[in-house]
């Protein structure tokens, strides 16, 4: 799994800490790429881990285009759009 997500930014905090919680081993480096936004640019942080990538329950797939899934050891997942960008983390429904 390799995720994009601001180096100032909540989506950092909340994916790094999701990953320590799960006790999941993950790397963290600057990406080679920075976005702009308004009349400044966010550094952009590469985060990845070990992961398996598994099929998004229909449930997510209207979140984004083409979104893509990661599932923790607990069960939840990490959604991110086609490019890697942190959409969110959730908890798979009951059942699965």
């Amino acid at each position: 799994m390799v995720v994009y997500v601001h180096e100032m930014g909540s989506d950092r905090t909340e994916l790094t800490e999701a990953l320590i919680k799960e006790g999941v081993t993950y790397q963290e480096c600057p990406a080679k790429t920075e976005r702009e936004m308004g009349v400044s640019a966010s550094r952009i942080m590469e985060i990845s881990a070990n992961l398996p990538e598994v099929n998004v329950p229909p449930e997510y797939t209207g979140t984004v285009d083409n979104p893509r899934a990661w599932r923790l050891p607990s069960g939840k997942l990490i959604i991110t759009d086609l490019e890697g960008n942190l959409e969110q983390i959730a908890s798979p429904p009951p059942g699965r």
